[in-house]
């Protein structure tokens, strides 16, 4: 593609991203807020005898701390800024034990697309991937990765570079116990974790349990501003305030993050059941146009990978202006674009119970006509 040809697609998705931001209404994701409504609605959920924490001390982030490692079944819990500081640190603990640097996981784990090496760079360690880049890694695929000594094999629950999709239950039984077997430590990527619970019809600290270390993410599906929880037994989180201090995440201050993340949890996570269910609905109902094929056909969490089968250029004009014209958002912007067909991500969250699914399916059937 020539140069002129990127610069004219760049500016059909700008434009498109612009339409989507201007929208009064949208079926995925939650409800947008203004930095001013937010912090706003933070500060009125805050108790006036509540006070900062202080260098990751301090009764408000410990009692969040607490809170959540008994949600998820741990001993303890520490907070960080983000996932990219505490899953590398989570495992650089476990390969230190282990006295190997040797590490697995999938080759579409967020560690190894989207963090430029740094688990090896910064952290030493060596990683083996496991499976295949577009299909869960079976227990086949951990024990081929065991040539070498492995200190811990890293799974994500859910997969969000496959539409969200989860191996059974039996399937993550059966690599939790081989693992255990095996004197291998089993690392969560919990980015996401707070939509399995549906879909397993487990407690999460039922799912946690097949674990040893469990990372969580706050601004995801639960509306916080930043940070992450990183859990285990009281010796490993012991270990990772430690590295926490190594790699600057001990900041003097973090409660505009722990307020925020308290207050996602709170307000979000009761309703997961009900986004997982409105994500099966929107689902079949995209799946009824030739336009659209969702990855999976029938998701199994409030997310999913979505295939526009049109013309990028076409479709992307046309659904701008459709936007444009009726301040609804429907498709969220594409993360790649091919020569005849646009792939989109969806996550369902509060911002559909904004309208009934009877108006949003007028909605889809119009938005349908307008870019055919």
């Amino acid at each position: 593609m020539n140069k002129a040809k990127e610069e004219a697609k760049y500016s059909i998705l700008h434009n498109y991203r612009n339409a989507f931001a201007a929208c009064s209404y949208s079926i995925a994701r939650n409800i947008e807020q203004s930095m001013k409504q937010r912090l706003q609605s933070l500060a009125d959920a805050t108790a006036v005898e509540e006070f900062s924490d202080v260098y990751g001390s301090g009764i408000l982030i410990e009692d969040f701390e607490n809170e959540v490692a008994e949600l998820l079944g741990k001993e303890a819990a520490v907070f960080m800024p983000s996932g990219t500081m505490a899953q590398p640190v989570a495992l650089r603990i476990w390969a230190d034990r282990a006295k190997t640097n040797y590490i697995a996981l999938p080759p579409s784990s967020h560690l190894n697309l989207h963090e430029h090496n740094s688990y090896q760079l910064l952290y030493g360690l060596k990683g083996i991937n496991i499976g295949e880049d577009h299909l869960l890694p079976t227990l086949d695929d951990l024990k081929g990765a065991a040539c070498d000594p492995l200190a811990a094999i890293l799974l994500e629950l859910p997969m969000r570079e496959i539409g969200g999709q989860l191996p059974s239950w039996n399937e993550l039984l059966e690599q939790s116990a081989w693992a255990k077997e095996n004197n291998i430590k089993l690392h969560m990527d919990g980015a996401r974790l707070w939509q399995c619970p549906p879909a397993y019809n487990k407690s999460l600290a039922q799912i946690c349990s097949l674990f040893d270390s469990v990372y969580v993410s706050f601004y995801k599906d639960l509306g916080g501003i930043a940070g992450a929880i990183l859990a285990g037994d009281k010796d490993f989180i012991s270990s990772a305030k430690v590295w926490k201090k190594r790699c600057g995440g001990n900041l003097y201050a973090l409660y505009p993050y722990l307020l925020a993340a308290r207050e996602g949890l709170k307000t979000n996570l009761p309703d997961m059941h009900k986004r997982r269910n409105n994500a099966l609905w929107f689902a079949a109902k995209l799946n009824t146009y030739p336009l659209f094929q969702t990855w999976p056909t029938v998701p199994q969490t409030n997310m999913f990978r979505l295939r526009i089968n049109a013309e990028p250029d076409n479709f992307l004009s046309k659904a701008a202006q459709w936007m444009a014209e009726n301040k609804v958002a429907l498709i969220t912007a594409p993360y790649k674009i091919g020569e005849d067909y646009c792939l989109s991500e969806i996550t369902i969250g509060n911002a559909l119970e904004q309208k009934s699914q009877q108006e949003w399916g007028e909605l889809l059937a119009s938005f349908v006509d307008a870019v055919s």
